[in-house]
């Protein structure tokens, strides 16, 4: 598994402003699939008032992805180089895209947009980590997915590109799309997609200040310059980093 190609998260849901944001913490979460090598992802999802940073771990490969709302960029941070990228975001409901090449292993480099389904509130509710949490279930094309919501932590701006690494596609989106616009934040989320099952549980929440350098590229660190390197592969440039 090459750099970057662990997980590029977020991207295709975070555009707009973090609604209903009230929330200044870090949130910690496991994320496996049927069809996932590598054992389950660990995801840490740090979140501060026009911040939000996600940083994603499996068999020891790391990436992350720092959305700044407040200069409407993002920031594709490459670990395992010591590099990071910056892209601006685009207006609210069209979001940024991905360099190509970049994204979950075996995702396609590009496609038809998740089935349109149906978010419905069900009954009950759970306590999840002393939060109350309601369940909703998305249902789309067959397949469901029960989702375990609260309100208490801002709004959740989703995956975009992927679900846990080592899969052999994104892992299922229509759920997260549906969250868009809510103040929701899933505490779990139990479906499948296309025959594979997909599950998300959060572990911690930790409410805790969160300083503005978390979400900034660490010193020392090189950026890459997508459009350079692009001009450049006629003449001894290089390619980004490809999906396995």
């Amino acid at each position: 598994m090459k750099p970057l190609s662990l997980f590029l998260i977020g991207a295709s849901l975070i555009s707009g402003p973090l609604l209903g944001q009230t929330f200044e913490g870090k949130v910690t979460m496991v994320m496996k699939t049927s069809d996932s090598s590598g054992g389950p992802a660990s995801i840490n999802y740090t979140i501060k008032d026009g911040f939000t940073r996600m940083d994603a771990s499996l068999g020891g490969r790391q990436s992350g992805i720092i959305f700044d709302l407040k200069n409407r960029q993002m920031i594709i941070l490459m670990p395992e180089r010591s590099m990071y990228m910056v892209q601006p975001l685009r207006d609210p409901g069209s979001g940024p895209q991905p360099p190509p090449g970049y994204g979950p292993p075996g995702a396609p480099e590009s496609g038809p947009p998740p089935a349109q389904g149906n978010l419905g509130q069900s009954s009950g509710t759970e306590t999840i980590l002393g939060y109350t949490c309601t369940k909703y279930v998305y249902t789309a094309g067959g397949d469901s997915t029960e989702i375990w919501v609260t309100d208490q932590l801002g709004a959740f701006n989703g995956f975009g590109f992927g679900g846990p690494p080592g899969g052999r596609s994104s892992a299922p989106q229509g759920w997260s799309s549906a969250l868009k616009g809510r103040n929701f934040f899933p505490l779990r989320v139990v479906g499948t997609e296309n025959g594979r099952s997909f599950r998300m549980d959060v572990t911690a929440v930790e409410k805790t200040s969160i300083p503005d350098s978390t979400f900034a590229p660490p010193d020392g660190w090189q950026k890459f310059d997508m459009g350079s390197m692009m001009q450049g592969m006629g003449a001894g440039g290089f390619m980004p980093p490809q999906r396995d």
